[in-house]
């Protein structure tokens, strides 16, 4: 359904769809290649089941249907006119798969319903081909592929519904279970994507804690995200007093961005920062912050260049976090770190890449990171430990924050992860910059 409602956001560049559900991903295809040759199988299918007037009949033909559409070679024009048709006649226009994958849902009871809606198929097609929609059939972590460099992404998930009770078991429309491990699963990946600042991403759920308070299911796993309640209608319940208006979840990380993408001058003013600003600055009084030299040490986020980080390289991968590539992000701040006192390395690498960071910028987050680091593997020499705990959670780098030099800053532990680098002279960065 949300997508759509894409006709509403001119600025779209590129959408990708995906469903564990073959017949669904396959329907999409055929009405974005094909929708005159659907519309044609559509009409036929109608025109027999309208001449048909007895409900026994009717319902004769409905499973023949049924049948051909779970047993028998079909084209994906010939399926997916089926698929309709099936939707358009069983109970409550539901979806559902047996264990076989075999679509079992029985028939239902209507007068004259629409089988081909010809000017509705006709929009749809045209709108899957105007963002030249991407098809996908699988599981939902290969769509971290998509992820792109330089773009801003956000992905919506709708996963099967957590039950509200024991006794309301059901949790998939498809033969593939989707339980509490595929659901944690769901939320170890939305976390993963989350370390990619140019990922936004929200999905939908049934509000467990509603219907009992214990059940803090959601809340448990989706920890430091951004959780809503919505009232939401429900049209579909084999029990009519079920159906109506109740609480649902939306989960985002929209808060999380806007909580670990402060700015650098947010994150200075914070109490975590004030004694490193007594001790830079000799003074932590409210002028300290229109001072020249706070201006001219501070990241500036209007200066970001999205993508493309830089930092003194000094022509080796050390660093004073562990091995690993030290970034930069500003390209203002860096200019003043160069060109100010003390002695810094006169290169400068620029790369490219999607690697994922572990969000470090808060001061308590940094030093419980930094603690599980030197429980797990002892304090290592220039300080290790921090690279072995990285890689060891899936991360490829840290970010965190410096109020000493350049604000913002990255250290990559896994140059794997990178698709280009080159190096150049850091006053060539400064020439750019001024």
């Amino acid at each position: 359904m949300l997508f759509f409602m894409l006709q509403k956001f001119p600025n779209i560049k590129r959408v990708v769809i995906n469903d564990i559900n073959s017949n669904l991903t396959g329907a999409y295809q055929a009405i974005k290649d094909d929708p005159k040759g659907l519309i044609y199988c559509l009409k036929s299918i109608e025109k027999h089941y309208s001449s048909i007037l007895d409900y026994e009949e009717q319902k004769v033909y409905f499973l023949e249907m049924r049948r051909r559409f779970n047993q028998e070679r079909l084209t994906q024009l010939e399926k997916t006119a089926i698929l309709i048709f099936l939707n358009r006649t069983c109970f409550n226009g539901l979806y559902r798969e047996n264990a076989k994958g075999y679509f079992n849902v029985p028939f239902g009871r209507y007068v004259n319903p629409t089988i081909c809606n010809e000017e509705l198929i006709y929009a749809d097609s045209d709108l899957l081909n105007q963002y030249d929609v991407k098809i996908l059939t699988g599981d939902f972590k290969q769509t971290e592929r998509e992820i792109t460099n330089n773009e801003l992404h956000f992905f919506y998930f709708d996963p099967p519904y957590r039950p509200l009770s024991t006794t309301s078991s059901f949790n998939t429309y498809v033969k593939e279970e989707f339980g509490d491990n595929e659901q944690k699963a769901l939320a170890y990946f939305c976390r993963m994507i989350s370390n990619n600042h140019n990922v936004l991403w929200m999905l939908s759920n049934s509000d467990c804690s509603a219907k009992n308070p214990d059940d803090k299911f959601f809340e448990e796993i989706y920890d430091g995200f951004n959780i809503n309640r919505v009232y939401a209608v429900r049209a579909i319940n084999a029990n009519p007093t079920k159906r109506g208006k109740l609480t649902e979840l939306l989960i985002s990380n929209f808060s999380k961005q806007e909580e670990h993408n402060m700015t650098a001058e947010e994150i200075i003013e914070m109490p975590e920062y004030k004694d490193d600003f007594l001790f830079e600055y000799g003074s932590v009084s409210n002028d300290i912050f229109s001072t020249s030299k706070y201006k001219k040490d501070i990241a500036k986020t209007k200066n970001y260049k999205a993508g493309v980080f830089y930092h003194a390289n000094g022509g080796s991968l050390g660093c004073g976090l562990g091995q690993g590539l030290y970034l930069g992000k500003d390209l203002m701040a860096l200019y003043n770190f160069y060109n100010g006192e003390g002695e810094f390395g006169d290169e400068v690498v620029e790369y490219y890449g999607t690697p994922k960071f572990a969000d470090l910028v808060l001061p308590s987050i940094y030093e419980t990171f930094e603690n599980e680091a030197v429980k797990l593997f002892g304090k290592q020499e220039n300080n290790n430990h921090l690279r072995m705990l990285t890689l060891k959670k899936g991360f490829d780098g840290i970010r965190y924050f410096d109020p000493y030099t350049t604000g913002e800053e990255f250290v990559l532990f896994n140059t794997d992860k990178v698709k280009k680098v080159r190096t150049i002279k850091a006053e060539n960065i400064c020439v750019k910059v001024v």
